[in-house]
C-alpha cells in the first residue's frame, strides 16, 4: 500500500504545480493587459505622446467659393447661344441692374440647349454669383474650355445664354 500511494502523491504534487503556474502566468498577464484583437497592450508616456483624431468630411455637404470682387469689377461677357434674337443684351441689362458695370455682349457660334455660365481659373466664385444673378443653377457654372468658344476680351466670366433665359 505504501508502494501506491507514493505515486498518487506524486501525481497529485504535479497536478497542484501545474494548476499553481497556470494561475500565476494568468495573473501576470491580467497584470499586463490586452487589447481588442488579442495582444499585449503596451503602456505609453502621456507626456510624450500626442492623440490626433481625423474626421472624414461630410459628402453631402459642399460648399462654394465666395466671389472675391464685387459685382462692378467682374468683367462678364454674354453671348446669345439661344438664336433668339436680343437675348445677350437683355442679359446684359439684367445684370447691369445688378450692378455688373463691365458687361460685353456678342453671338455664340453654337447653340446650347441651356444656359452655361463659363469661368476662367480663379473666378469660380464670381461665375457662380453671376449665375445667382440670373437665377441659374449652380450646375450651370463650369470652368472655362481651351480655346474659349467666343473671344473673351479681359473678361473672366463667359455667359452662354441659352432659350431657359428667353
Amino acid at each position: 500500500m505504501a508502494a501506491d500511494a507514493a505515486p498518487a502523491t506524486r501525481d497529485n504534487l504535479v497536478g497542484i504545480a501545474l494548476i499553481v503556474g497556470a494561475v500565476f502566468i494568468g495573473v501576470v498577464l491580467l497584470m499586463a493587459g490586452y487589447d481588442a484583437e488579442g495582444g499585449v497592450v503596451a503602456e505609453s508616456d502621456d507626456s510624450a505622446s500626442a492623440t490626433t483624431t481625423t474626421v472624414a468630411p461630410d459628402s453631402t455637404t459642399t460648399t462654394a467659393p465666395v466671389a472675391t470682387r464685387p459685382p462692378a469689377e467682374v468683367s462678364v461677357e454674354v453671348a446669345n447661344a439661344s438664336g433668339a434674337p436680343g437675348l445677350a443684351g437683355s442679359t446684359s441689362d439684367s445684370l447691369q441692374e445688378k450692378g455688373y458695370a463691365d458687361v460685353a455682349v456678342s453671338d455664340a457660334p453654337s447653340l446650347v440647349p441651356s444656359s452655361q455660365v463659363l469661368f476662367v481659373e480663379g473666378a469660380e466664385g464670381e461665375a457662380r454669383a453671376v449665375a445667382q444673378a440670373l437665377g441659374l443653377d449652380p450646375a450651370t457654372v463650369q470652368l472655362m474650355p481651351e480655346p474659349p468658344p467666343v473671344a473673351l476680351d479681359g473678361a473672366i466670366v463667359l455667359v452662354l445664354a441659352g432659350p431657359d433665359l428667353v
